[in-house]
């Protein structure tokens, strides 16, 4: 036993001396004690669990299942029976013949990452002559090729505790604890109010039975002077204002009340939830395709190419984002048109409030979901796919000021921090433009057409030639990785490119104005004519995904032109609807998306919208093997992370957004 550990020590020794010279002797000693002790005559019970751990090749490889992750929680149970180390799980990444992919192996934990990389390109580990690191089988590569290790990435150290990350873990600890402490003082305060108002009756009792002397009587009426007084103060108190604002006692009901904040528009409720499901059906599939499945090649033949898959993520990417553009636009255009009821002119004193407010409504909750999201990921126990929370990690802490700034579709877009805040910064931008869209409304109409026509066509022919020159899919790109990047980073997170959308609320809103006293529908022939139209409209943006061919070798013009009109005209499809529901010609849709309960679910979705990409990342990185794709499977995990996300913008709707809009008084 110790002659063969020490002539292979010595073999090794040399090739590290001469090849790399880049493995440590502590490590290269813990690597051939754990090497000798699987390939002993009676291997030891820690290296059979060591290689019980180690990536294997496994069945449905033609169907994508390439990732060999083998078993996380079993390495990481692993101690030496000398105590020098313990089994630490790593992530090779390894390419044959073009073909990426993954293997997941345990070794000593005094190794690091870059020495795991110089111990597998040396091929030393090796059970019974076999490499531990198997090639693909002959049917997957045209040669008998060998595979080329990338890199290496060990799990040890991942999510140190730093300065970022102890801030971010502080203030998560105070927006908690601030309305856990307010709920219970003002428990505490309503307590001794009835207590006191308990010893005001039974004074009031005595009297009656003595009387009603008129003595008693001024004394009551000092005593309720002195309580009506001192309750004054306290309301008045900045102290007072602060708890009541973090109180859950009164911020519970505002959200919980099935009447909406505001019923003027009862319809955009089902369309914002309905679009809200929407985005979390296709993140779902999304997530779990780029790093958990092991059919994704079934997955993506199924659920990309079919129509009946539109709901998850078939067909045009994420049209459910332009009905939130949308409403946000109406609703701009709405708020804005309020400010100048009572002036005949557009002041900056206007444009300011309208921005702060703005400003006030996203990033409250914005941040302080970045803070929560941190504070999850430094507090969690990361199963094999750390990728997604790392990726969070590590942007938020390089290019957190982009998201303070609201400038995250232009700065680090395909690294930023909450790469779903893309959205955010788009619409504050959209925002800044309705000022200038009202001021001409309401000085020079003819002015006003003249620059929503010219927005469009700006919109248009920016979107049509970026898909033309970069030959951008119209589906979920699934290409080469530079297609894919120049899809998501130059054209789809673009507000040059997404402002459509939101020009058909502004307009919208503006037309709904005009036609306040007089109805945009006329009668019912206008009506049945719209909803025909309307849903063609639907029918062709959603067909010609599949129709238009928008291969790389033989890119359609037709195909750019798509690209540059689709979103807008699919919002204008929608707008359709909330003007025929507004005057009265909406029938079952309106009754459906006006449903008192969508009022409940629409005053967290933003909270939602913000939190559900972190639940689906919590979900997917803490499992340990890959997901299998099936349409029951998939179902399941919709509904999960959909009750989920809205039990968690429920909770940070109460805790942060409600609290922090009426301390500030939005």
């Amino acid at each position: 036993m110790i002659i063969p550990r020490l002539l292979l020590l010595s073999s090794c020794l040399v090739v590290i001396i001469v090849s790399s010279q880049n493995v440590s002797l502590k490590c290269l000693k813990d690597t051939m004690d754990f090497l000798s002790d699987l390939n002993a005559k009676e291997p030891q019970t820690y290296a059979i669990l060591m290689y019980d751990a180690l990536g294997k090749a496994g069945s449905g490889i033609v169907n994508g299942n390439m990732d060999r992750v083998g078993s996380y929680s079993e390495c990481l149970s692993v101690i030496a029976p000398s105590g020098s180390f313990h089994g630490e799980y790593c992530k090779l990444h390894v390419e044959q013949e073009g073909v990426k992919f993954v293997i997941g192996i345990c070794v000593p934990n005094s190794c690091s990452s870059q020495e795991v990389t110089s111990l597998a390109r040396m091929d030393i580990l090796e059970y019974s002559g076999t490499s531990l690191l198997a090639p693909l089988p002959n049917f997957m590569t045209q040669n008998d090729s060998f595979l080329a290790v990338a890199d290496t990435v060990c799990s040890g150290g991942l999510f140190g505790l730093d300065a970022f990350a102890i801030v971010c873990l502080c203030i998560s600890g105070v927006l908690i604890l601030l309305p856990v402490i307010a709920s219970v003082y003002t428990g505490v305060l309503c307590l001794m109010v009835t207590s006191s108002l308990e010893q005001l009756s039974l004074v009031t009792g005595k009297g009656k039975r003595g009387g009603n002397s008129e003595h008693d009587k001024l004394a009551l009426k000092s005593s309720l002077s002195v309580v009506e007084e001192e309750r004054t103060k306290q309301i008045k108190n900045r102290l007072d204002h602060l708890i009541k604002s973090f109180c859950l006692q009164e911020n519970i009901p505002t959200v919980s009340s099935r009447n909406a904040d505001n019923r003027e528009y009862p319809s955009l409720d089902g369309i914002r939830v309905l679009s809200l499901l929407w985005i979390i059906s296709g993140h779902t599939g999304q997530l779990a395709y780029v790093f958990n499945m092991d059919n994704s090649f079934e997955w993506k033949a199924r659920v990309l190419e079919k129509p009946l898959y539109l709901y998850a993520l078939s067909g045009p990417v994420y049209l459910g984002v332009d009905s939130f553009f949308l409403l946000s636009g109406f609703l701009s255009a709405i708020s804005f048109l309020k400010l100048t009821e009572n002036s005949e002119t557009v002041t900056m004193t206007m444009v300011m409030k309208f921005v702060y407010k703005r400003i006030m409504r996203l990033q409250p909750l914005h941040l302080a979901s970045i803070c929560l999201s941190i504070a999850l990921i430094s507090l969690a126990h990361w199963g094999s796919f750390w990728e997604l929370p790392k990726h969070q990690w590590d942007n938020c802490r390089r290019v957190w000021w982009a998201n303070v700034l609201l400038i995250t579709n232009y700065v680090s877009v395909a690294e930023s921090c909450s790469g779903w805040a893309w959205y955010l910064s788009n619409d504050f931008q959209f925002h800044l433009t309705t000022p200038l869209v009202i001021f001409l409304y309401v000085k020079w109409r003819k002015a006003m057409h003249a620059a929503v026509t010219l927005l469009f066509l700006v919109q248009f022919l920016a979107s049509t030639l970026l898909s033309y020159y970069l030959q951008l899919s119209i589906n979920y790109p699934t290409g080469e990785s530079r297609s894919r990047l120049n899809y998501w980073v130059e054209y789809y997170t673009k507000p040059y490119c997404r402002y459509g959308p939101f020009l058909v609320g502004m307009s919208l809103a503006i037309l709904m104005s005009i036609k306040k006293q007089c109805p945009c529908i006329k009668n019912k022939v206008y009506a049945v004519v719209g909803w025909i139209c309307s849903f063609l409209t639907m029918f062709l943006v959603i067909t010609l995904a599949f129709v238009l061919d928008d291969s790389p070798n033989s890119y359609s013009i037709m195909a750019a032109f798509y690209q540059g009109l689709h979103r807008t005209l699919w919002a204008a499809a929608v707008g359709w609807v909330i003007v025929a529901c507004q005057e009265g010609y909406g029938g079952l849709i309106n009754s459906l998306l006006s449903w008192q309960t969508w009022g409940i679910l629409s005053k967290i979705s933003y909270a939602c919208y913000l939190t559900h990409p972190i639940i689906i990342i919590l979900y997917c990185g803490l499992q340990e093997t890959l997901f299998h794709y099936l349409d029951i499977n998939m179902f399941y995990m919709f509904i999960g992370h959909t009750v989920f996300t809205c039990t968690a913008g429920f909770a940070l709707t109460v805790l942060v957004e409600r609290p922090l809009q009426r301390l500030l008084s939005i």
